[in-house]
């Protein structure tokens, strides 16, 4: 660390969106505070939240931390971008307000995103529970892939954690920040990371480097048709004619994400929208095997 600070030591601008979590707010900021990387400025944007979660940032002696209240929008994308705007450092971070750092987090991509000369980083993660225990196996095994990996984060090979990314804010400007887009909301991370993977080569740090916190209020289990959400970024980035290749990978992506998101219509006997998400389903290449195993399972549940 006392290398990389003679060398050079770039601001961090850390930004962390909550709304309505007191408790794992606070644990979050506390995993900010013990990094070992200590040139940051922590951003906490706060959706209008009515727990104490302004009195609790404000009150914090440490003048790296910073509180930027909003009204109530429930728009993730939209926050962080105002963190963003909110800060000046030379680089971003994000860290989900029910998530951890580890203490070196910082330091570990700080220093090799340096020495490599590249733009973006991401490293491993795992799970833990509400009380901060971890759940073995459950985040499955984590490939860290460098380089021109979008083919690797179109088809899911690669896995990557909003809150272990380290963006240099030019890159973050150059691909347009998050998109807000209602249609994009709790998918507007992996839509960020597709448009990285295309504009610039990724450094993977295979160490664990975040504590990702199952509960049952969490965003990404909180919310209905998760399918639906995947299923509009492969369509907006095909939309973007990223070429053939590509766009056959995203393609095909999207038909399995669509005739799955027809599994939960089924099941509330919504049998219309079930069948015209099957029918776009197959017209973008989904094998007819998959398709008749969700409608087998909508049926039999």
């Amino acid at each position: 660390m006392r290398h990389l600070e003679m060398v050079h030591n770039p601001l961090i601008t850390i930004v962390i969106p909550t709304y309505n979590r007191l408790a794992f707010v606070q644990q979050a900021i506390a995993s900010v505070i013990t990094q070992t990387y200590t040139h940051w400025e922590l951003i906490v944007v706060d959706d209008g939240s009515d727990d104490g979660t302004t009195e609790s940032v404000i009150c914090r002696p440490d003048n790296r931390i910073r509180f930027l209240g909003l009204p109530h929008a429930g728009n993730i994308a939209a926050l962080r971008n105002a963190g963003v705007s909110a800060g000046s450092g030379e680089w971003l971070a994000f860290l989900d307000s029910d998530d951890l750092w580890i203490p070196e987090k910082l330091e570990i991509q700080m220093q090799s995103l340096l020495q490599q000369g590249k733009r973006w980083g991401y490293g491993g993660y795992a799970l833990m529970d509400e009380m901060m225990q971890p759940i073995p196996n459950k985040a499955g095994i984590f490939h860290p892939f460098s380089g021109w990996i979008i083919k690797e984060i179109l088809g899911t090979k690669a896995s990557v954690n909003i809150g272990s990314l380290l963006i240099q804010r030019s890159l973050f400007n150059e691909v347009g920040g998050f998109n807000p887009d209602p249609k994009l909301l709790f998918r507007e991370d992996y839509e960020l990371v597709v448009r990285l993977a295309m504009k610039s080569e990724a450094l993977a740090c295979p160490d664990l480097l975040m504590w990702v916190r199952e509960h049952q209020n969490r965003a990404t289990t909180a919310f209905g048709f998760g399918h639906d959400r995947t299923a509009a970024v492969y369509e907006h980035f095909i939309q973007s004619r990223p070429g053939k290749e590509l766009t056959k990978i995203a393609r095909r992506r999207m038909a399995g994400e669509l005739a799955e998101s027809a599994l939960g219509r089924i099941q509330q006997k919504k049998y219309a929208e079930a069948a015209r998400r099957l029918c776009r389903a197959l017209i973008n290449g989904d094998q007819l095997k998959h398709v008749f195993s969700v409608v087998k399972r909508g049926f039999t549940r």
